[in-house]
């Protein structure tokens, strides 16, 4: 009987021994992304060590794609064999909060926090249906390059503040010799300058577009434009088979608004008198729009707390400025007036500019939400279609894609 408990009392302490081996194995969760070749190793070597220290029983698998990105995350949704957390393009987060496929974040204990911790222009491209399907992870958008040898000419010895004034020298000093331009009709292209100018695309919670994009405001943003083009200020390459602009910023162009990829070698474009600076304002506003990256978690993760962790450590400071580093521009309010975002020429620009900024509208239509605004702008400016009629028709057809 004596021998028959001792080896119950052994078994019962290899079980709990087991157990206990068991609790502690670290779970591995995957994170799928898409960065670059200067990107990937900081991930690698800086990030997912850094995680892992601070979350012992977190193991992450991280993981480079290539080719369509987007494509293999909806069939491997189709499939059910997605990863646990993944970086996805802001146009793409609200398709998959459609499809089921990423759990609504705002539902989780805690988000109000993260919430307030990033900028808002950002974290608005994972608002879909009245939830937040992400966290932004890194951001850009567009702001001013400008060749200050042209702004010379026009009399200007630093970029112009407002764009009354611009276009006034414009006019007055090289009339007809388009001093701004933009590159096509396109919702990035166009977007900003539509904005800029007093337009709307939406209510905020991107639920209707009747009575915003077909506003008094919407027209007289259009108009604008128009008079702009007709008086020779205002270029679209697409429409008038004028110059690009990376490359008449070297020499004719005054003007134009492009991501902070531009400034690939900033000592290269200075040398040229070439700039970065925050768009001028029109009637005392400045506009902008919005691109980068949110970062998800996949509804059939085996580990949704562990997922969860990780994607909220992502958006942590030292993350981000350790992103920063490799070029990604940091989505933290906290970060905007940091040392390592002002002692840089050009991403102090960017981030100041990104208090502008706008979202294009997040929506798992969004193709045909761009198709429908390139063909609306197209009748305009090259059919001459009349403005408030077509911005009227246009705003009921988006309303199908919003419902």
């Amino acid at each position: 009987m004596k021998k028959l408990f001792a080896l119950l009392l052994v078994l019962t302490m290899a079980l709990s021994a087991f157990s206990a081996a068991c609790a502690q194995e670290p779970v591995t969760i995957t994170f799928w992304h898409t960065y670059g070749d200067a990107e990937t190793p900081v991930i690698d070597e800086v990030i997912i060590p850094m995680f892992e220290a601070a979350n012992p029983d977190i193991k992450v698998e991280a993981v480079r794609q290539s080719g369509d990105f987007n494509q293999m995350l909806v069939t491997a949704l189709g499939t059910g064999v997605v990863p646990d957390v993944a970086r996805v393009d802001i146009t793409k987060t609200s398709a998959y909060a459609k499809l089921g496929g990423i759990v609504a974040m705002d539902e989780i204990e805690g988000f109000d926090a993260l919430k307030d911790a990033v900028l808002e222009a950002p974290l608005s491209t994972n608002l879909w249906n009245g939830h937040y399907y992400g966290l932004p992870l890194n951001t850009n958008c567009k702001a001013a390059v400008v060749n200050l040898n042209v702004l010379k000419e026009l009399g200007f010895d630093e970029p112009p503040a407002t764009m009354e004034e611009f276009v006034a020298a414009c006019k007055e000093k090289a009339p007809g010799q388009y001093k701004l331009n933009v590159s096509g009709l396109g919702d990035w292209d166009l977007y900003p300058y539509f904005w800029l100018f007093g337009g709307k695309l939406t209510d905020e919670g991107f639920t209707t577009a009747s009575g915003y994009l077909d506003s008094a405001e919407s027209v007289a943003a259009i108009n604008t434009m128009l008079e702009l083009h007709e008086d020779g200020v205002f270029t679209i390459r697409d429409v008038d088979g004028t110059p690009d602009a990376w490359d008449g910023i070297n020499s004719e162009y005054a003007m134009f608004f492009e991501g902070p990829w531009y400034f690939g070698s900033y000592e290269d474009s200075l040398s040229k008198g070439i700039t970065a600076a925050t768009i001028p304002t029109y009637e005392g506003r400045s506009a902008s729009v919005v691109g980068g990256e949110d970062i998800a978690v996949f509804a059939t993760s085996a580990h949704p707390e562990a997922a969860y962790e990780f994607a909220k450590f992502m958006t942590s400071e030292d993350v981000q400025l350790a992103m920063l580093e490799a070029g990604q521009l940091p989505i933290l309010k906290s970060l905007v007036s940091s040392e390592a975002v002002q002692s840089n020429p050009v991403w102090s620009v960017y981030m100041q500019q990104m208090e502008s900024a706008k979202a294009r509208i997040p929506s798992p239509n969004n193709s045909a939400i761009q198709e429908i605004w390139s063909e609306t702008v197209t009748s305009i400016f090259v059919d001459g279609a009349d403005v408030a009629q077509a911005l009227h028709d246009a705003a009921a057809r988006i309303d199908e894609q919003l419902s």
